[in-house]
């Protein structure tokens, strides 16, 4: 599998160029069309919020200034003198207060004769229809029988006649589209009233559900019902601008991705380079005995000298490494460096153990463990003095596979660790399932001595349960003396930290190593 996907990405980095034109026009082309094929559900939410931004403004307008009523029609007839004359035509063109106008006078002495206010021609009588009396000659709605319709009609009328003074009309602004004049279905009803409006007779329109529903403070109910063919005609109208969007989306959506697959593929090519060019060299940090403060061993971390020149930090390339399969190369390089190194100390005169960090599937493959095992007979440390660590924080993913390979390398001599315990996927199935008898408690928990975090309770359960298994502990991560002494008044008395030392190149680590050969 790794080097399927190591060829992988070399072709990749080979023809980077090429590829990512093509990553990018599939890119910027899928989300353009998936941006056109959301035009239906964008064209009703756009209808829908203008129709309930008219709705709103216009109703809101007229339920707010029912108040002034019976003012504004006092005034009115006491100007006019209902004989349909020049003043009586000029005034009832003139627009009054807040947008309302004289819609028509019905003078009775003049059988029916009606003065309007849109043409100087005798009108019908406009009917006025009742659906809920506010005030006296106050209705909710007036229709005429050219069906012009407006909201909040207020009529007036006596022995000299009668007037009708009405609000602009609302339903032939809200239902005026530049696809259609009747594909908008307005319906007015009131709570507890079996009437309603409409503002026009299409029984197909009004079959389909509202697009939207207005309830209003004075309890009038605004209901609008659309064509499906003008959302069709608004989804057309829409499409060639969201397939811009998407199609701009799209190359920022590339943007971001060319900017991390520059950087991890770069990154993949220089760490193949450094396993090429054997870049990754062994730290060691001290693990003292602090019952004696003597040497017990050490940890072998890696550190990369990139181009001899520039030390790596783990935390740069660690994670990329181990998710890539790279880290099975760069922990062959450290564990033979390693043993050439500490060879060189006649290490097995310290009796010290060496701990190397592998990952799940390392474990899992008992052919590559063999090669290692091979390496180390062919050393001159002994297998007894080695250990792999093991981290909770990867999973593996065939247990009895791994717990048929520890069992090989304890057969060698050599013993595995539980590293980062309690940090991961499962420390207790670990540990019964593979048969572990040492483990490494994380620093994170270490980090809580002399602190009310919560995690100290699971520190002091970490030790207890490896006191009640006869489990070899390891501390990391240890900083402070408090720290120190708390662990070994505990029982965890094997530590390593920068309390110690700190990780050590192999120069350091040899004089560190030969001053701990003197005193003990």
């Amino acid at each position: 599998m790794y080097k399927i996907k190591s060829w992988f990405k070399s072709r990749l980095i080979a023809d980077y160029a090429g590829t990512m034109m093509v990553v990018a026009i599939f890119i910027i082309i899928f989300m353009a069309i998936s941006f056109t094929l959301l035009s239906p559900y964008i064209a009703r939410e756009q209808l829908s919020s203008k129709l309930d931004t008219m709705s709103s403004e216009l109703v809101d307008n007229y339920s707010t200034n029912i108040g002034e009523y019976h003012e504004l029609i006092t005034d009115v007839v006491n100007n006019i003198n209902f004989d349909c004359s020049k003043s009586d035509r000029k005034y009832i063109k003139t627009k009054t207060y807040n947008k309302y106008y004289i819609k028509n006078i019905d003078i009775k002495t003049h059988d029916n004769i009606v003065c309007s206010s849109f043409n100087d021609k005798p009108k019908h009588h406009t009917q006025a229809i009742f659906i809920k009396n506010l005030q006296d000659n106050i209705s909710l709605w007036a229709i005429d029988n050219n069906k012009e319709q407006s909201i909040l009609s207020l009529v007036w009328e006596d022995t000299k006649g009668k007037v009708s003074i009405d609000f602009e009309p609302i339903i032939s602004k809200i239902t005026r589209n530049k696809h259609c004049d009747d594909c908008i279905l307005t319906v007015v009803s009131i709570p507890n009233n079996n009437k309603t409006l409409h503002s026009q007779d299409d029984e197909n329109v009004l079959s389909k559900q509202a697009l939207n529903i207005e309830v209003f403070k004075n309890s009038l109910i605004l209901k609008n019902y659309v064509d499906p063919q003008l959302l069709s005609l608004i989804s057309m109208d829409l499409k060639p601008l969201l397939f811009i969007i998407g199609g701009l989306i799209g190359l920022l959506v590339f943007f971001v991705i060319n900017t991390y697959a520059k950087r991890q593929l770069s990154l993949h090519s220089l760490i193949i380079k450094g396993i090429g060019r054997k870049e990754f060299i062994p730290y060691y940090q001290p693990i003292i005995n602090v019952k004696n403060n003597k040497m017990y061993g050490c940890e072998v971390l890696v550190r990369w000298w990139f181009n001899k020149k520039e030390l790596i930090s783990p935390d740069e390339f660690i994670p990329y490494a181990e998710s890539n399969g790279l880290i099975i190369h760069i922990t062959d390089i450290l564990l033979e460096k390693t043993l050439a190194q500490l060879s060189s100390l006649d290490w097995n005169k310290s009796s010290g153990i060496i701990s190397i960090n592998l990952v799940p599937e390392q474990l899992e493959n008992k052919l590559h463990m063999r090669k290692a095992v091979d390496l180390i007979i062919k050393s001159s440390i002994s297998p007894k003095l080695i250990a792999f660590e093991i981290t909770e924080r990867m999973s593996f993913t065939d247990l009895d596979k791994a717990a048929a390979v520890i069992d090989y390398l304890k057969a060698q001599g050599i013993n595995v660790k539980l590293d980062d315990a309690g940090t991961g996927y499962g420390s207790f199935s670990y540990i019964q399932h593979l048969k572990l008898q040492s483990l490494k408690i994380d620093k994170m928990f270490v980090d809580t001595i002399g602190t009310f975090d919560h995690r100290l309770s699971v520190l002091d359960s970490i030790i207890a349960f490896g006191k009640k298994s006869g489990m070899e502990m390891i501390a990391e991560g240890v900083e402070t003396k408090e720290q120190s002494e708390y662990l070994l008044n505990n029982g965890v008395y094997l530590q390593q930290g920068y309390y110690f030392s700190e990780p050590l190149k192999f120069e350091q680590f040899h004089d560190y190593y030969k001053q701990d050969q003197v005193n003990n």
